[in-house]
């Protein structure tokens, strides 16, 4: 991957002076209500990007601080959306369109297959908490957050978790340890468990950052690639962020990275005649190369006939209209589809998930370059998780269906003619116009 083609100047939003992009959306623009709204945005992608596994455990159920505040958030926005005006109807349609029938399903087997509570709790937060609460309650809200502040917050978040991620991968082979700070950058019933878990490979540790798992940390970053792309113009920190999924040391990273790339190419993020898309690819590869060893590895394990045990997933299902009479997507999300929900529900959940993307992709020429890059996004989790998408563990489906409110994101407009990562052009728009 290379940067993005596009020049997109990213000024500092939370400082005064921020000189023509003021009029667009900047912290000391904002009145106190917008700044207190603009703060918690601010918080739910820090503790959801930056530090997403910190938190405690209620008995077997694991409990991170994002998620807490998710949840604590989703009521109070309710209140506050009941005052607004009619939501967004992209997302609300998704949800009642593909989500909802997805979550009655799974309401339904529960009650006739009497299925355990926890079994319950986890697919309906997954199928009917996050989307409604993200995409319909919360997503809205990011109306007012000025661009310069989402990239600004995501660009320190994707620095941190990729910098953390490197220093410890690097630590390991050295000194057979890594940092981990309880209650913030692990949780603290997982504090140590790291090293017995299936991590470790030769020498090395798969580059796990503050995700505590490399499969997890590279599905999200394979998410938000598009959009680091677009932000970050140091190439330093750009070359860091490959390193730090080629050190994931996940064929399914690798295959995510490819697919990401492709697709950024085809939304005409990164231009295939760049000389620094190719000189990336190659670099990425011979890092790939020197690590082989490290790992224990040869060329020929790099393709797995049994795609590191999945291949069960595929001949272990049974086609059926609803499922069977159990509840279980494992690391191929597809086929988890089919079995726990068979050929009707497979078909809304698949819907509900491309939703997102293919509205983003059908209106590509009219979006602003967030939006865009949103898009390709979106779009490359949904091919990563043909292979493993995480389905269940968190921040994934989080930070999946923030991706995805960005999509539907119209943004602030300038008041006047001034440059805007909102529509990334120097004119002037009427507030909250049109697609861009």
């Amino acid at each position: 991957m290379a940067s993005a083609s596009m020049p997109v100047s990213v000024p500092v939003p939370f400082s005064r002076g921020a000189g023509s992009n003021r009029s667009a959306g900047t912290w000391s623009s904002l009145s106190g209500a917008r700044k207190f709204v603009v703060a918690l945005a601010v918080l739910l992608i820090v503790f959801n990007v930056a530090i997403p596994k910190g938190g405690i455990k209620a008995g077997d159920l694991p409990i991170t601080w994002g998620y807490l505040m998710l949840f604590l958030l989703v009521p109070v926005g309710l209140i506050g959306a009941l005052r607004r005006p009619m939501p967004l109807a992209q997302p609300l349609l998704q949800v009642i369109l593909f989500f909802l029938p997805v979550a009655m399903l799974i309401l339904v087997k529960s009650v006739v297959y009497h299925l355990t509570f926890s079994a319950l709790a986890v697919h309906e937060v997954l199928f009917f908490f996050l989307p409604v609460g993200v995409l319909v309650i919360l997503g809205p809200y990011l109306e007012e957050v000025p661009a310069d502040i989402i990239a600004t917050t995501l660009l320190w978040c994707v620095r941190f978790a990729v910098i953390w991620g490197i220093v410890n991968f690097v630590l390991y082979p050295i000194i057979k340890d890594i940092i981990q700070i309880p209650y913030l950058t692990v949780n603290a019933a997982d504090y140590g468990e790291i090293y017995g878990k299936n991590n470790r490979r030769g020498i090395l540790m798969k580059l796990v950052s503050t995700y505590n798992n490399g499969n997890i940390f590279g599905a999200c970053m394979v998410m938000l690639a598009p959009i680091y792309f677009l932000f970050e113009k140091r190439r330093l920190l750009l070359a860091l962020f490959i390193i730090a999924l080629v050190c994931t040391l996940s064929r399914t990273v690798w295959f995510g990275m490819v697919g990401v790339t492709g697709i950024m190419m085809l939304t005409g993020q990164i231009k295939v005649r760049n000389p620094r898309v190719w000189i990336g690819l190659v670099v990425a590869g011979g890092l790939l190369i020197m690590l082989l060893p490290l790992m224990g590895w040869t060329p020929e394990k790099l393709v797995d006939s049994n795609l590191g045990g999945r291949v069960k997933t595929f001949t272990n299902f049974e086609m059926t209209v609803l499922g069977g009479k159990t509840l279980m997507i494992p690391e191929v999300i597809y086929f988890g589809f089919l079995n726990s929900f068979g050929l009707v529900g497979t078909f809304f959940a698949v819907c509900a998930f491309a939703a997102g993307p293919v509205f983003g992709f059908l209106h590509l020429k009219s979006l602003s370059p967030l939006r865009r890059a949103a898009t390709a996004g979106a779009l490359g989790y949904v091919v990563l998780a043909a292979i493993d998408g995480c389905f269940v563990f968190p921040p994934v489906l989080a930070q999946f269906f923030f991706v995805t409110s960005l999509i539907y994101r119209r943004g602030l407009r300038p008041e006047r003619k001034s440059f805007s990562l909102d529509n990334g052009v120097r004119q002037s728009y009427p507030a909250r116009s049109g697609l861009s």
